[in-house]
C-alpha cells in the first residue's frame, strides 16, 4: 500500500507513477512473475479520471512482462462504488470465483474508452461473460479517496477434500457462533448443518469467533433467550437433534 500525497491536479486524481511503484515493488517482494497472474480484479469505478490511470499502470508494470492477455473485471461496475466497503466486495467476488469455479462477468461493460489502449489492443481482456476459473493467482486493486493505493494477491487452495472434509473420528464438535439477532444465529447453524460437518468450515468459525469476540468486549450487548435446534454429529452423520435453549449476546 502507498499514498499519492500532494498532487497539483487535486486530491481526487490518481497518480499513475505511484500505482506503478506499488505494483512493481509488490510483485518483486512477493517473488511472483506477472506471467503467473491469472486474473486482475480492478478498482475500475468507471470514471474518466481513474480508469485510464489504473489500466495504464497495470499495462506498463504487468502486461509488458506477459505473453498472454491479462483477464480483468470489476465488481464495482456491477454494484456501484461501495466506497470503504468496495475492497471487501472485490474480495468476496474473487472468493466466490474460486468456490464455484467461474469468474463472474462485468455486466455493464460494452466498449472501452479510447484512452484504454491496453484493452483496445488486446493486452488486457475484460471479462464480460461467465469464464471458467482455472486456478492460480488473482490480484486485487483497491484505491481510496485522497490517494491511497492498495493491492493484494490471492491464490486458490488446490487441496482436495476427502469425504467432503468430514473427520475420521466419532468425536462431537462444538460450533460456536455469534450474531446480533436470532435470525443471524439460525442462518449460521443451518449452514453448518447443510455443509455436512466440514472440519475446515468449523475451523473458520472458531477463528472468526476469536476475532469478533475481541472486538465485542468493549461494546454494549443485549441478551435474547431463543430456541435453537442443536445438531450433534458423529463423523459425517447427524445422530440426533436436541431442542434446547440458547442465549445470544
Amino acid at each position: 500500500m502507498n499514498c499519492d500525497g500532494f498532487k497539483e491536479k487535486g486530491i481526487t486524481f490518481p497518480s499513475v507513477e505511484k500505482q506503478k511503484i506499488l505494483l512493481n515493488k509488490f510483485y518483486e517482494e512477493c517473488e511472483i512473475m506477472p506471467s503467473e497472474l491469472s486474473y486482475m480484479e480492478a478498482h475500475a469505478t468507471g470514471t474518466v479520471a481513474g480508469d485510464p490511470v489504473e489500466v495504464m499502470s497495470i499495462d506498463q508494470t504487468l502486461c509488458a512482462k506477459r505473453n498472454t492477455p491479462l483477464l480483468m473485471g470489476s465488481v464495482n461496475l456491477n454494484l456501484g462504488h461501495s466506497e470503504p466497503a468496495s475492497g471487501l466486495c472485490q474480495i468476496a467476488k474473487v472468493l466466490l470465483a474460486m468456490e464455484i469455479g467461474t469468474i463472474l462477468p462485468t455486466i455493464y461493460f460494452k466498449r472501452p474508452r479510447k484512452e484504454l489502449t491496453a484493452i483496445i489492443e488486446g493486452r488486457i481482456k475484460f471479462v464480460t461473460e461467465p469464464t471458467e476459473w482455472e486456478g492460480g493467482y488473482i490480484g486485487v486493486n483497491s484505491f481510496g479517496f485522497g490517494g491511497a493505493n492498495s493491492h493484494i494477491l490471492l491464490k486458490s487452495n488446490l487441496k482436495q477434500k476427502i469425504n467432503n472434509g468430514a473427520p475420521n473420528d466419532d468425536l462431537p464438535r462444538l460450533v460456536a457462533v455469534s450474531g446480533r439477532t436470532e435470525e443471524a444465529v439460525k442462518i449460521i447453524f443451518d449452514y453448518v448443518s447443510v455443509s455436512k460437518y466440514c472440519n475446515g468450515l468449523l475451523y473458520l468459525f472458531q477463528q472468526w469467533l476469536l476475532i469478533t469476540f475481541t472486538f465485542l468486549l468493549p461494546r454494549k450487548y443485549s441478551k435474547l433467550k431463543i430456541n435453537l435446534n442443536i445438531y450433534i454429529y458423529k463423523g459425517s452423520k447427524k445422530e440426533f437433534c436436541i431442542h434446547n435453549k440458547a442465549y445470544i449476546f
